[in-house]
């Protein structure tokens, strides 16, 4: 015979106990899905914005803008050379002050516009430090084929002096995952982290001959731990380009 208190046994707590945290579980694994899934949404949105730039600065000056594509004694590209570029400067225009150019995108590590000359662009820019062709003494000769982009897509980098500061264009997921044994391979911007570049190559592109290559690196929350296989030890990263309608490409760092 029953009594007339009512409670729970010990196993009925326990089941529901573990019914909360398996939904517990599903919600965060949920979760985590759809911010992946809305940040590689950004990265394909800011990737469409910055083609459809590139393209309309083509339209008018009947090139690409120049990229940054540095070649070896070998006469080979320069792994990651295509990660610092002067895309900010050539797509918001620049103006011409006394044989410098002059953009609030160019200031001294204090905070004041700095007057940038081309043999200040060289050590930064390399082959694309010849000066900027969208650039005039009169401001109504420039165009700005970014329109109102936001100032915090973009990232900050300094050059080797400390003399001066350049935005870059700011891929809004952090850079893979450093390892120094990469600095070999060329891939020590990753350094740059939080200030991750987008790279771009129009000198010789790999994915869109006769066009240009733009793309981003990067990883998510759970790529950053270090894998192994038959290989040895690796982690993976993420690769959207402007090639194979913008899908991500899951691809490997081994050290």
């Amino acid at each position: 015979m029953r009594s007339g208190r009512w409670g729970f046994t010990l196993i009925e707590l326990l089941v529901v106990i573990s019914l909360i945290g398996l939904l517990a579980g599903m919600m965060i694994g949920l979760s985590s899905l759809v911010s992946s899934k809305m940040r590689i949404a950004r990265i394909q949105g800011e990737l469409s914005q910055l083609v459809s730039a590139i393209e309309l600065y083509k339209d008018r000056y009947k090139v690409y803008p120049p990229d940054n594509q540095m070649k070896d004694g070998n006469g080979y590209q320069v792994v990651g050379s295509s990660a610092t570029n002067q895309l900010v400067l050539e797509l918001t225009g620049c103006l011409v002050t006394n044989n410098a150019f002059s953009s609030p995108h160019v200031r001294t590590p204090s905070g004041s516009l700095h007057l940038l000359t081309s043999a200040e662009m060289k050590p930064i820019f390399g082959n694309a430090g010849d000066g900027i062709m969208n650039a005039s003494e009169r401001d109504s000769r420039v165009r700005n084929f970014m329109g109102s982009y936001s100032q915090r897509k973009l990232g900050r980098l300094t050059n080797a002096n400390h003399t001066l500061t350049f935005d870059i264009f700011r891929v809004p997921v952090n850079a893979p995952l450093y390892q120094s044994a990469l600095d070999s391979r060329g891939k020590a911007w990753r350094k740059m982290g939080v200030n991750n570049p987008w790279h771009y190559n129009m000198s010789e592109p790999t994915n869109n001959p006769g066009k240009f290559d733009l793309w981003a690196e990067f990883q998510l929350s759970r790529q950053n731990m270090v894998k192994q296989d038959e290989q040895g030890r690796f982690v993976e990263y993420y690769v959207i380009g402007n090639w194979n309608g913008m899908k991500p490409e899951i691809r490997k760092d081994y050290f």
